[in-house]
């Protein structure tokens, strides 16, 4: 076979693991909105809202300004992000975000395929694992933006394998560039950026002047994320979260521990990643190496840590041990396929065939966005103008801060922290709303509420005795209004 025929079937078959990675993830993508999960969540519905606040206002908030908690302190984390989901929105609307939400998953599951790609070869095995972490990707990235932190992650561990291996010192450059870029897209966890550098300080392949590079990257990654409108308290803000206590009583899953919130899985991960690093050990010593840690064990050890603390960075340990794998990629990597288009055709299929089916199965609005609708056009008919108080709870705030009202509560567990809002135990005074003070209720000022309808039977009885009346109930909302005096 002459090289011109080798470099033809290399290309046929990265082109069709590539396209059974991004399969896979559209694939995982149709599945998900087939159980009625939106990729148009809350989050994302708060994030149209802040950013046209900044568009209208021309700069960033240093407090509240979407709530009835007016001059808590707060940081916009991902202020270019929520600019950009304002302008799709008022764009395309719905579809548009639901639309960039797919194409960030893709381009994440694509990101990770090209760092783990082997060198030279593309084997059934990545084919296989680059399939399952696109699918992987789609699940847990669903409407968020934490496929840029996965992009981040896999370029710097790219950049940082390469430069170990006797590269130029210029990779080191990449840190920095993705700090930067993290402080300003997913300002919470620019930490991401940072991981790989830390990891390479303790990489026992490096000489004490490797070592002293790798601090440098360090030191100039964190400098750069200092690089940013709020400069250093922002750095600080995922730091603070992670010490916050009042934040366990927020209520929200994702920053529980994952041995809470998951333990089966959380034991399954670590026997997962023990079972990664003593083969990644064995084919070391096998080559006749050292059995020294490198950065690639040193990383999957620190996502592990990050994700049993936090079960949101289950997706980082997901990305780092895919990547650790991909290190000795050549000893798993499988035959080569004797006749690459078949395959090729196959995966282009399945491809076409995934996107056909995610297209098909995205709703314009599922059952709980339809109810939703209908409850900010009651409250609408009811005489709620744009600007007015509303008492909900978490799930309905962001919907309200959309369509332009001033909710209780919304999806940002930050602002309701006293040790990063300036001492005010918002959510505290929020549950005394919701458990149905009256002197709570009447303290917001507010003469509408929208809450889960049923959820909450103690505020509907007071609202009923301050002089509030049902106005429209289906079952998953209800709606009640203040009667004109």
């Amino acid at each position: 076979m002459d090289r011109t025929d080798t470099m033809r079937r290399t290309r046929i078959l990265r082109w069709a693991s590539l396209s059974a990675a991004l399969a896979a993830c559209a694939a995982a993508l149709a599945a998900v909105s087939l159980t009625g999960w939106s990729l148009f969540q809350p989050d994302t519905r708060y994030m149209v809202a802040i950013g046209r606040w900044i568009i209208e206002n021309g700069k960033l908030p240093t407090s509240d300004p979407l709530t009835l908690h007016e001059g808590l302190a707060y940081i916009c984390q991902q202020w270019p992000l929520c600019i950009a989901a304002a302008a799709i929105f008022d764009a395309f609307g719905e579809a548009g975000i639901k639309c960039a939400a797919a194409v960030l998953d893709m381009a994440a599951a694509a990101t990770l395929w090209a760092c783990t790609l082997d060198r030279g070869r593309t084997g059934a095995v990545h084919m296989a694992a680059s399939a399952a972490c696109g699918a992987a990707i789609a699940v847990l990235c669903n409407s968020t933006p934490r496929g840029v932190d996965v992009m981040a992650l896999c370029v710097c561990y790219a950049a940082g394998g390469k430069w170990a291996r006797g590269g130029r010192d210029s990779l080191l450059a990449a840190f920095p560039a993705a700090g930067f870029a993290m402080a300003q897209l997913h300002g919470a966890l620019w930490t991401v950026a940072l991981m790989v550098p830390c990891c390479l300080i303790l990489d026992g392949r490096l000489d004490r002047h490797g070592r002293l590079k790798a601090l440098t990257a360090t030191m100039s990654t964190l400098a750069a994320c200092m690089l940013n409108p709020y400069g250093a308290r922002l750095p600080m803000v995922p730091f603070a979260t992670m010490g916050a206590e009042s934040l366990r009583s927020v209520g929200i899953g994702e920053l529980a521990p994952w041995t809470e919130a998951a333990p089966a899985q959380a034991a399954a991960a670590c026997a997962l990643a023990a079972a990664l690093l003593l083969y990644r050990l064995r084919v070391r010593r096998r080559g006749g190496g050292r059995a020294l840690l490198e950065a690639g064990d040193l990383l999957v050890l620190g996502t592990l840590m990050l994700a049993l603390a936090n079960v949101r960075n289950e997706l980082f340990l997901m990305a780092s041990m895919a990547l650790a794998l991909s290190d000795i990629q050549g000893e798993v990597a499988g035959p080569r396929v004797s006749s690459p288009i078949p395959a090729a055709a196959c995966c282009t299929a399945a491809l076409l065939a995934s996107l056909g089916l995610l297209a098909a199965t995205v709703p314009r609005q599922t059952p709980i966005e339809a109810s939703a609708a209908r409850a900010m056009a009651a409250l609408e008919s009811s005489g709620a103008e744009q600007g007015d108080a509303v008492i909900c709870d978490i799930d309905v705030g962001s919907e309200l801060e959309l369509a332009g009202y001033r909710p209780l509560l919304d999806t940002r567990a930050e602002l309701y922290c006293p040790e990063l809002n300036g001492g005010t135990d918002a959510w505290g005074a929020a549950r005394h709303v919701l458990a149905g003070d009256e002197n709570a209720i009447e303290g917001t000022g507010a003469d509408f509420a929208v809450v889960p309808s049923g959820a909450y039977p103690a505020l509907e009885d007071s609202l009923s005795g301050l002089g509030f009346s049902l106005v429209h109930d289906d079952g998953t909302f209800a709606v009640f209004a203040r009667k004109p005096s």
